[in-house]
C-alpha cells in the first residue's frame, strides 16, 4: 500500500529562517504542504461555510419540535357591529405540531447532511488541488535550483578556459578567433544561468501565492523532499484513489442532495397534518370571556399555483440525473490523472538510472581531457566541449530527480489522500538511490 510507503525525509536544519522556525528545524513535504495550508484564504473561506452548513443541519432537526407563534389583534369597528362589541384587543399564543407530512421533514434533514457533507468535500478538494500545485512549484524552484547550480560549476570552467585562451593569445599562441568563441561560449553559459535564476524567482514567487508569505531559496532549502515508492499496481492506486476522491464524495453528497429535493418536492404535492393548541386572552364578541383554551387537528395542502410542483419535481428529478453523470465523467478523468501520474514515477526511475550511470562515464571523462589537456593531448575546444556536455548532464540529472518527485508525490496525494498524507508516521525508505 502508498500509504504505507509513504516518508517525508525530515532532516535538522542548522539555521532556521525566522518564518520557519515553527517547523522545529526539520521539514519535509509534509510541512510544506501544511505551510502552503495554514492561512489560505479560500480554505478559511469554505471552512466558514462548512461550519454554515452544519448549522443548517441543526436547524433542519428543529423542524421536528413545535413551532411557537403569538398574534396581538386590536380592532376598531362600529358599535352596531356585534361580531366587535366586547375586547378591543385579544392576544392569541399558539403552538403548532406536525403530525404527518409525506416524510418532508426527514428529506429535508438528509438534505442538509448532504450539504454539510459536500461542503467538507468542496473543502478537501481544494486543498487536494492546493497540495498537486504546491508540489508542482517545489519542482520547478528545485529544478532551478539544480540548475543554476550545475550551471555555476560550468560557468566557472568556462571563465576559467577564457582565462586561459586570452593569455594564449596576448602570447601569440592562439588565434584571436580563439578568443571569440570562448568568450561566445561563456556569454551562452551566462545566459543559460540568466535563465535559471529566472525560473527560481517565478518559482519563489508562486509559492508567495500559495502560502501568502515571502520565501526565499534558503528558507525552502531546509524542505528536504525524496521521492515516496510508486511501484504499485496501477488497479489498486485507481481503486483507492476512487475511493478516496474527494470529488466522488462530493458528487456523492450531491447526488443525495437531489434525491431529497425530489423527495421533498414529491411530498409537498400531499397534505399535511398536524395539531395545534392555543390559548386565547379576550375575545372580540364572546361577554364575560377573558381567555380561552383549545386543541384543533388539522390538515393543509399548499399545492402552489396550477402544476408548478409537478414541474418542481420534473425539475428536481433533471438535476439528479445530471449530477449522476458527472460522476462517470469524474471517475474517468480521475483514471486519467493517475494513471499519468504513475507512468511518469515508473518512467522518470528509469531514467534515472540511466542518467546517473551516463553521469559518472561523463565526469570521469572530464577529469581525463583535463589531465590529457594540461599534457597537450587535448585541445581546449575539447576541454570545453566536454565541460559543456557535463553541465547538460547534470541539469537533465536535476529535471529527472525532481520529476521523479513530483510525480511520486503527486501520485500519492490523488491516491492516499491529503488527510491520509498529513497523518502518515511511520518512517519507512523512499525510493532507493540507483
Amino acid at each position: 500500500m502508498l500509504l504505507r510507503r509513504l516518508h517525508s525525509a525530515l532532516v535538522a536544519a542548522a539555521l532556521c529562517g525566522a518564518l520557519l522556525c515553527p517547523l522545529a528545524q526539520a521539514a519535509g513535504m509534509v510541512d510544506l504542504l501544511t505551510l502552503a495550508f495554514e492561512g489560505n484564504p479560500l480554505l478559511q473561506s469554505q471552512a466558514r461555510l462548512v461550519e454554515a452548513s452544519r448549522a443548517e443541519v441543526r436547524g433542519a432537526n428543529w423542524q421536528f419540535f413545535p413551532t411557537p407563534s403569538v398574534s396581538v389583534e386590536q380592532v376598531s369597528a362600529d358599535k352596531s357591529d356585534a361580531a366587535y362589541n366586547k375586547d378591543k384587543q385579544v392576544m392569541t399564543f399558539r403552538l403548532q405540531q406536525p403530525l404527518w407530512n409525506a416524510g418532508r421533514l426527514s428529506a429535508g434533514v438528509t438534505r442538509a447532511q448532504a450539504v454539510a457533507a459536500a461542503a467538507q468535500a468542496q473543502m478537501e478538494e481544494t486543498r487536494q488541488q492546493l497540495a498537486l500545485r504546491t508540489i508542482q512549484t517545489w519542482g520547478e524552484w528545485k529544478a532551478g535550483q539544480q540548475k543554476v547550480q550545475a550551471l555555476r560549476d560550468s560557468l566557472q570552467t568556462h571563465q576559467r578556459l577564457y582565462e586561459l585562451i586570452k593569455r594564449r593569445v596576448q602570447g601569440g599562441l592562439s588565434a584571436e578567433a580563439d578568443e571569440v568563441l570562448a568568450q561566445s561560449r561563456l556569454d551562452q553559459t551566462q545566459a543559460e544561468m540568466t535563465i535559471a535564476q529566472a525560473q527560481l524567482t517565478t518559482a519563489l514567487a508562486r509559492f508567495e501565492q500559495l502560502t501568502g508569505q515571502k520565501l526565499e531559496s534558503r528558507q525552502l532549502g531546509i524542505f528536504t523532499v525524496q521521492a515516496v515508492d510508486a511501484n504499485e499496481e496501477l488497479s489498486a492506486l485507481l481503486e483507492r484513489a476512487w475511493e478516496r476522491s474527494p470529488q466522488n464524495a462530493k458528487l456523492q453528497a450531491q447526488v443525495k442532495q437531489y434525491e431529497m429535493d425530489v423527495q421533498i418536492r414529491r411530498a409537498q404535492t400531499m397534505p399535511e397534518v398536524y395539531a395545534r393548541a392555543e390559548h386565547q386572552q379576550g375575545s372580540f364578541s364572546a361577554n364575560g370571556l377573558s381567555s380561552s383554551n383549545r386543541f384543533f387537528i388539522g390538515l393543509s395542502a399548499t399545492p402552489g399555483a396550477g402544476l408548478s410542483v409537478i414541474s418542481g419535481v420534473d425539475a428536481a428529478q433533471a438535476r439528479l440525473q445530471a449530477a449522476q453523470g458527472e460522476i462517470d465523467a469524474a471517475r474517468r478523468n480521475l483514471i486519467e490523472q493517475v494513471s499519468l501520474e504513475h507512468i511518469s514515477a515508473l518512467t522518470q526511475q528509469q531514467r534515472l538510472r540511466s542518467l546517473s550511470s551516463g553521469l559518472r562515464w561523463i565526469r570521469a571523462m572530464v577529469d581525463s581531457w583535463d589531465r590529457q589537456f594540461l599534457a597537450g593531448r587535448k585541445t581546449w575546444v575539447e576541454v570545453m566541449n566536454a565541460a559543456r556536455e557535463l553541465a547538460q548532464a547534470h541539469t537533465a540529472l536535476a529535471e529527472v530527480e525532481v520529476a521523479l518527485v513530483v510525480a511520486s508525490w503527486r501520485l500519492a496525494v490523488l491516491s492516499e489522500g491529503v488527510p491520509a498524507i498529513l497523518a502518515a508516521t511511520e518512517p519507512l525508505p523512499p525510493v532507493p538511490r540507483p
